[in-house]
């Protein structure tokens, strides 16, 4: 039964993998789970650079109801269409005030651009510990309705929160990734940096479009990384 599920699950994955172009194909099979997987996979990223932002001494978004994990604090409806429509989108970005922190303020920016990553890290690997006691449960509960959405909503919450970790810290404005190195470089450096703010977001959007294969740079990155952790953890075949 445990072999069983475990194959399912990997069968599952290579499937939907080679019939993805770009970073996520959403219609189709999974849809739901692959929807809630982002709803989820968003706030729960927010909400770490609302919790890091307070725990630092900045109220801002805490006065701002962004210190929640509900999702419709966080939720940006352009940006939630934009996933169904061109699988890439995002939430409403935590708004802090950098002269509130009470640390060193380069750190405390690379705390708070580091926390949401972090978060989607976490609930990954929340979803791959239930997926390995779901594969080596044996339970047949595992292979009914609701069995089976329990494990599917858990393999997409992995899958989707892996994407999201390894995307935002490509360091390429405006992402997470970016504000970590800027703010991480010497002083020197930290001045020309915005020479290459201007021109990043242009960077970003020939990840996501230039197609490598049957797939995106962006695409190619996130599913390898995807593919190698889950691999680690033996749940793709």
């Amino acid at each position: 039964m445990a072999f069983k599920i475990r194959i399912a699950i990997a069968n599952h994955y290579v499937e939907e993998r080679t019939a993805r172009v770009g970073l996520f194909s959403f219609f189709g099979q999974g849809f739901i789970f692959r929807l809630l997987a982002f709803v989820l996979g968003l706030a729960v990223h927010e909400y770490g650079h609302a919790k890091m932002a307070l725990l630092l001494g900045d109220d801002t978004a805490k006065k701002e109801g962004r210190v929640t994990l509900n999702p419709l604090a966080h939720l940006d409806l352009l940006g939630l269409l934009m996933i169904l429509i061109v699988n890439f989108g995002w939430a409403k970005p935590v708004v802090f005030n950098p002269n509130k922190i009470r640390i060193n303020r380069k750190l405390g920016i690379v705390l708070i651009s580091l926390a949401g990553p972090f978060m989607n890290a976490i609930l990954a690997l929340l979803a791959i510990l239930a997926l390995l006691a779901i594969s080596s449960s044996g339970s047949a509960f595992w292979l009914t309705g609701v069995g089976m959405f329990l494990a599917n909503l858990s393999f997409w919450l992995a899958v989707v929160n892996i994407a999201l970790f390894i995307f935002n810290l490509i360091p390429v404005p405006p992402l997470d990734g970016w504000k970590i190195l800027k703010y991480s470089l010497p002083p020197r450096w930290l001045s020309r940096s915005s020479q290459f703010e201007r021109i990043g977001p242009f960077f970003l959007v020939l990840i996501l479009i230039l197609p490598i294969g049957n797939t995106t740079l962006g695409g190619l990155v996130i599913n390898s990384a995807i593919s190698g952790i889950m691999g680690l953890f033996g749940l793709v075949a």
